[in-house]
């Protein structure tokens, strides 16, 4: 134990992955600082997300049951105030409609709506609770590193980071074994560094979706039965839009597009469902606009000293903007990898690697969301019409949506390729261009499947020229 306290991690931002990761390390006995610019009342959305049932259940909350449509459990909300952190009403079953709603898909949705407020506090109590050390008011500016004349993410070797104490405006550098970027899709750690790691890029316009999102006092009477249905509207002006009940008296309506000055106001697209439904009352209660990251994830998460995990790296379903569930999973998986390498006192990429390795090849979540990310890519130029038809003929079927909402992918077989050319053939353009996404993607999964599984810096730039070639970075 007390060759752990001597390995010392430094993580910016205390967001769900960077909490769990402090938590998880400081168990161990690892010394652990962890600064965040918020403040505690500050510390996560002012609203409930989608948040994976599995993940949640992996860091070891006590998860609610299901009953009919609702939850049930110590951590479910009754109302908007009350204590907990789950939202009551569940949504097993997600209809997920065509753009122009003619025509929907019953999915299994594996999610569950998460007061990211509370969702927040509590993980940050948990960390402190096993010994980290939290820091706010505080902001990463950049890391300390000297360059190694080697290429990719061996070129590096990180040894500590500047940070900035927002209210007197001083700057200290901190030294550290690790420093752990957590800080949200600005990723100002990481872009600080050469751009010749290959994890140094800024992300793009088109690798952001704009959202808007509204809790509103909720009236269902006055439409005439319980509840509306909760649905998500799939490939709604290059994104999304989705209604999704709270309980008896809120109901949260949200919409995304993709980050582009001729697409509309995601503000005006939930302003108008509103209009539409008077059981939605005027009086806001949550909410709020943001940038939404879903664009591709980087093709390393460590360097020599340093790792990035959630938004800073690009770790949410390209589908769907969800990432909380994947910083958890990657923050339990990556806090194995940092305990064993306390134990040898090495912060190298040999030893660090097997994060990569877990996110990317193992779990398949890294390769599902790089070929989500390309088929998303692909699908953004079809119009509303297009993606109509899609539905209709059932070349969007509903294990495919299933998995795209559910940040999944899964490649089709021979059998689920003749029966789309058999339903698209009248329409054999669009037939094409759907084929062509497809196949793309599936290129793309394959090849994050044959992920390099140790640090080798020839083999991890070959594997990286061949994603560089199918668009995947």
């Amino acid at each position: 134990m007390n060759q752990a306290k001597a390995y010392k991690v430094v993580i910016v931002g205390a967001g769900p992955g960077g909490a769990i990761l402090a938590r998880q390390l400081a168990a161990q006995g690892i010394l652990v600082e962890l600064y965040e610019k918020s403040s505690y009342e500050q510390l996560g959305h002012n609203w409930s997300d989608a948040v994976e049932f599995d993940a949640l259940k992996a860091i070891g909350l006590k998860m609610p049951r299901l009953e009919g449509i609702e939850w049930v459990g110590e951590l479910v909300k009754d109302n908007i105030d009350a204590p907990g952190i789950f939202e009551k009403h569940a949504v097993p079953i997600l209809q997920l409609h065509s753009p122009g709603l003619k025509s929907h898909k019953n999915v299994r949705f594996k999610m569950i709506t998460t007061d990211r407020r509370r969702l927040g506090k509590l993980l940050v109590d948990q960390a402190v609770a096993a010994g980290a050390h939290i820091y706010y008011g505080y902001e990463g500016k950049r890391l300390l590193f000297r360059e190694t004349g080697k290429s990719g993410p061996a070129g590096v070797e990180i040894s500590g980071v500047l940070v900035k104490d927002r209210e007197s405006g001083l700057e200290k550098p901190i030294e550290a074994d690790l420093i752990v970027e957590s800080s949200g899709f600005q990723s100002v750690l990481r872009s600080s560094l050469p751009l010749s790691t290959g994890i140094a890029d800024c992300f793009m316009n088109g690798d952001y979706a704009l959202v808007h999102r509204e809790v509103r006092k909720y009236v269902p009477v006055l439409n005439g039965d319980y509840s509306m249905p909760d649905y998500y509207r799939y490939g709604f002006h290059t994104g999304y839009q989705w209604s999704h009940i709270h309980n008896e008296k809120s109901i949260d309506i949200g919409a995304g597009v993709k980050n582009d000055p001729d697409n509309p106001d995601p503000a005006d697209l939930v302003e108008d469902f509103i209009s539409r439904h008077p059981a939605v009352k005027t009086e806001k209660l949550r909410g709020g606009r943001s940038l939404c990251i879903v664009g591709r994830p980087l093709c390393s998460l460590v360097s020599n000293g340093f790792l990035v995990i959630g938004d800073a790296a690009s770790m949410s379903v390209p589908t769907t903007g969800c990432g909380v569930g994947s910083a958890l999973l990657t923050a339990l998986w990556a806090a194995d990898t940092i305990t064993e390498a306390a134990k040898v006192r090495r912060n190298d990429l040999e030893i660090l690697w097997m994060i990569n390795t877990k996110f990317f090849r193992q779990s398949k979540r890294g390769a599902s969301f790089a070929a989500l990310s390309s088929l998303r890519e692909i699908l953004q130029t079809l119009n509303h019409d297009e993606l109509d038809y899609l539905f209709v003929r059932n070349l969007l079927d509903a294990k495919t949506l299933q998995n795209a909402v559910n940040g999944e992918f899964d490649p089709p077989g021979l059998p689920k390729k003749i029966e789309s050319f058999l339903a698209g053939i009248a329409n054999l353009n669009l037939l094409l261009k759907l084929n062509a996404a497809v196949s793309t993607a599936t290129r793309v999964y394959k090849h994050y499947l044959n992920y390099p599984q140790r640090w080798d810096e020839h083999k991890y730039q070959c594997w990286k020229e061949t994603a560089d070639q199918l668009g995947v970075n």
